[in-house]
Parts: C-alpha cells; sequence; structure tokens
C-alpha cells in the first residue's frame, strides 16, 4: 500500500457490508506441518525475488542444471572435451570453467540471473551487470543477452533512466512568405499586472518581417472578441492571410475561431505540443516585446499599456537581422526620420512634384521585398544547419511501432503542484503508446492515449524515443511495461495514475 497515494476514510460496519462478510472467509489453505524450510512460502517476498534468493539451496535447481548436461549441446561438448580442457572441471556433479559455474540453457535460471545482477543491483547498466556475473556463471551469448536484449528492454530503466544521447528530428523551417501578409504568426503575452484595465498582450507579426502588432487585451478574452481584436487591427490595415501560425491557445482551438477561418479560407498552422520552435516568429517576437516594456514601466510595474505604441515604433524601425531592413523598409520603402538635421538647409526635399517617381517608388519597395526574402532564405539554411548540429539522426517511426513519451514537461507542471510529492523522482518517459499517424517529413507523430485529458496527442520526434520490446522467448517473466499517463489535475495535487506494483525491488 505504500507504493500509492491512498486516503483511509472510516465506513461504518453496517454501511461496509462486502468487507464485513470478506473477513469471514476462511484462508485459502493452511501450511502443511511437513514442509521443508526451502518450500516455505514468505510473504513478504514477490514471487521473483523468492525464485532469485532460493537458486543456492533449491535442490530442484540443482538437479534441472545436471539433467540439461545431458540435453544441452554445448554442455555436452564442454563435458566430452574436459580431459583435454584446461581448467574445466566437475565438483559435486556440477561442471565449472576455471571458477565459473557452467549454466546450461535453462531460460527461468538464466533469467533470475540477469534480474539477480540488474534489477536487485541497482538497475545499472550492462557492463556493471555483467561484471556481477561474469566471475561466478557462463553461458554461451551471456554478455550479448543481457546488452542487446534484457538491460535495453527493462521496462524501469526505459522510464527512469534519462536520455544519453541528442533527441532526434530536425529542424523543419517553414518556408519564405511571398506577400507581405500573406503569412501571420500570433500569440500572448501574460499574464501581466493589470493596467488600465488590461492584463495580457495579443502580438500579431507578419511572417516577412514587415509589420507587427501589439495590443492590450486581457487574460478572460473569449473567440468572439478575439475575431473582433483581430478584425480592427490587423484585417484593417493589412487584409486577410493566406494561413495563421500559433500554439494551441484554447482560443485558437475553439470551434468558432476554427469555424470562421475555414469560412473565409485561412489556414491554420498549429505547433505541435510542446515544440514552440514552430512558432518561432511569435515566440522570439514576444521576447523583444518584454525587454522593450522593461525600459518604459514604473517601479510598481504601471504603465505598460501606454508604452506599447513606443515599443511598436522601435521594433519596426530596427533592422531585421534575417531581412537586412526594418518594417518600415519593407512597407514604405524608407525609414522614418528620428533626428532632425543640425542643419536646416541641408534638408533634401523634392523641388516639384514632377521628381516623385511613383512607379520607381514601386519598383525599388519590391526590390527591397525581394532582396529581404533572399536574405531570409539565407538565415534560413543557417539557422537549420546550426539547429541540426544538436539534433541526434533522424529516426523515421511508422504506424503501429511503439515509442516512449518525454515527461519533462509535464515534470515541471507536476513540480509546483504538487505538495507531497517531487518532481525529482517523476519518471522521465512514460508508456509505450502506439503510434497511429506519421507524419516524418515534419518529424511529428500521433499516438494512441486513451487516457490522455488533452485532444491533441501529436509530438515531434524530439519528444519520442524507440520503446524496446521484451523477447519473450529469451525473458518470459520479465514484467511487462504498462502505460503510465501521468496527467496533472488542474484542482488536484496528487498524481494519477493506473493502480501497478512498483517493479522487483530487492
Amino acid at each position: 500500500m505504500v507504493q500509492y497515494n491512498l486516503t483511509i476514510v472510516y465506513i461504518r460496519s453496517e454501511d461496509n457490508t462486502v468487507a464485513d462478510a470478506l473477513s469471514r472467509l476462511p484462508p485459502s489453505s493452511f501450511p502443511d506441518e511437513n514442509d521443508t524450510p526451502n518450500e516455505t512460502f514468505n510473504t513478504w517476498l514477490t514471487p521473483s525475488v523468492n525464485a532469485v534468493l532460493t537458486i543456492a539451496t533449491d535442490s530442484a535447481v540443482v538437479k534441472d542444471i545436471t539433467d540439461r548436461y545431458l540435453t544441452d549441446d554445448f554442455c555436452k561438448k564442454v563435458i566430452a572435451n574436459a580431459p583435454s580442457t584446461l581448467g574445466v572441471h566437475c565438483s559435486n556433479g556440477l561442471w565449472y570453467i576455471g571458477d565459473r559455474l557452467l549454466i546450461p540453457c535453462i531460460k527461468d535460471l538464466c533469467e533470475n540471473l540477469f534480474r539477480m545482477a540488474h534489477d536487485c543491483s541497482g538497475h545499472f547498466g550492462a557492463d556493471k551487470s555483467y561484471a556481477l556475473l561474469r566471475d561466478l556463471y557462463y553461458w554461451p551469448n551471456m554478455r550479448h543477452d543481457l546488452e542487446q536484449s534484457y538491460v535495453p528492454s527493462c521496462p524501469d530503466c526505459q522510464r527512469n533512466k534519462s536520455r544519453t544521447k541528442k533527441p532526434s528530428g530536425p529542424l523543419h523551417p517553414l518556408p519564405v512568405p511571398d506577400q507581405h501578409g500573406d503569412n501571420i504568426a500570433m500569440d500572448f503575452i501574460g499574464p501581466l499586472p493589470a493596467d488600465e484595465g488590461f492584463n495580457c498582450i495579443l502580438s500579431i507579426t507578419d511572417r516577412l518581417h514587415s509589420d507587427v502588432h501589439i495590443i492590450p487585451t486581457h487574460m478572460t478574452l473569449t473567440a468572439s472578441q478575439l475575431v473582433l481584436l483581430f478584425f480592427d487591427h490587423w484585417y484593417c490595415e493589412n487584409g486577410l492571410p493566406l494561413d495563421i501560425v500559433s500554439n494551441r491557445n484554447k482560443l485558437f482551438m475553439s470551434e468558432f475561431w476554427a469555424a470562421l477561418h475555414k469560412r473565409i479560407g485561412i489556414l491554420l498552422k498549429m505547433s505541435t505540443a510542446y515544440h514552440s520552435q514552430t512558432d518561432s516568429v511569435s515566440e522570439h517576437m514576444n521576447k523583444t516585446i518584454n525587454q522593450a516594456i522593461c525600459y518604459h514601466v514604473r517601479h510598481n510595474q504601471k504603465g505598460w499599456v501606454c508604452a506599447l505604441p513606443r515599443v511598436r515604433f522601435d521594433i519596426m524601425n530596427s533592422v531585421n537581422t534575417s531581412t537586412g531592413f526594418s518594417n518600415f523598409q519593407l512597407r514604405l520603402s524608407r525609414s522614418p526620420r528620428l533626428i532632425p538635421p543640425l542643419v536646416p538647409d541641408h534638408l533634401e526635399l523634392p523641388s516639384n512634384h514632377a521628381d516623385f517617381d511613383t512607379l520607381q517608388l514601386i519598383s525599388q519597395l519590391q526590390s527591397d521585398v525581394d532582396e529581404a526574402k533572399d536574405n531570409m532564405l539565407q538565415a534560413k539554411i543557417h539557422q537549420t544547419h546550426f539547429a541540426n548540429l544538436s539534433c541526434g539522426p533522424e529516426i523515421k517511426y511508422h504506424v503501429g511501432e511503439k515509442v516512449m513519451l518525454l515527461t519533462l514537461h509535464r515534470r515541471r507542471e507536476y513540480k509546483h503542484k504538487g505538495e507531497k510529492c517531487t518532481a525529482k523522482f517523476f519518471p522521465h518517459f512514460d508508456g509505450p503508446y502506439v503510434i497511429t499517424n506519421a507524419h516524418p517529413e515534419t518529424s511529428n507523430y500521433t499516438l494512441d492515449m486513451p487516457n490522455n485529458p488533452n485532444k491533441f496527442a501529436t509530438f515531434h520526434a524530439s519528444e519520442l524515443k524507440p520503446h524496446i520490446a521484451n523477447d519473450d522467448w529469451l525473458f518470459p517473466h520479465q514484467l511487462t511495461m504498462s502505460q503510465l499517463w501521468l496527467a496533472i489535475p488542474r484542482t488536484l495535487g496528487w498524481l494519477r495514475t493506473q493502480a501497478r506494483p512498483v517493479a522487483t525491488r530487492c
């Protein structure tokens, strides 16, 4: 019972008739007076541990070993060539190679020895587990079976050990937009200290870096109110975009928002779970906005609302590293004049209206946009190259395969919400889960998660690792890993899982 978080509630006997009836049942069996000490069942031992601890004294196991010597092909060769083989000798019917006991092909015995060296000795790696066995026992392919099958497929190790390799999944950058306003990104910043009735910011960024809108709003914003903000601040200046990149905020996931954009022909591109790199434009813009606001707020953290127009102007007038132009240059073909000239007479103004060439202005603006697109393409290539240096080899999963899911992001949430538990003891991976839909071209995979409290179960490959199944022919008694959806309820501070005993401990 100590393995679970239980709350003991008193129930009166007249209300708990089932438990009262069960208490009157006689025990199923009584120990026999003639039982030998080796045959006595100790209730404090789990079956697997009991088998391990009685190997040395169980006469049936010794007899099984000696009988298998006569049928095992490898053991028959060793015994037949014992007189001419140095170090091979027999003692009390057991054959030894040096000081190592020769073990015939007995699956249960080999599995129990592996369990004693690995499960009962700290779940260390294959080298340390093998070091505990190599001086005492020998059988063919002992190290190979331990390194390639038993240790990698250990359920507890797959869940509790952190990843030692680079995460899989290369960077897949979004294509460069063709025109201004075609592709935008949206995100929220908040909650913020209340100021003038607002406590949140909606940022809308053109992915060609030609415009950005910073809109004060509140955390209780509804989907219909979001549509009005979008219409007033973006549509009235830039028209309808072709697609919108965003995270999976509840407003962006609402049926009203999705149905509206389906009617007007806007494609919604949502990021996968815990993969903010998809909406990197909004993430970087939010970082810039937060940094700029810090220079305008007062000590009581008020005044950020009235500073938003100035912050937007500064961002629009700054040169973007990827495009090589400022937002104003891509919209107006020039930057606003900020500092007045020291000599007013040297101010350059057209002498007459004939000097102003509209076609030349439009041509210059289009030339700047084309150059900005080329610069963005070059920047994306460089960013992809350096981002992929921190990625491991790409693993392409297929539908029907089982994978383990990283719990890092849920560990952080659990750390803040749990009072009696600590995130340090939280499993590093959860699963296994079956892949139901695969998109290797974008490194995204959908998992079958029936107990998932969220509707969206698509993850980037960096959140996954292959599940290594147990070899049931070699190790038929190894614990089978059960799915353990680690959901963190919003109103509860405890961990809700499927009831499952902890794996065998010694």
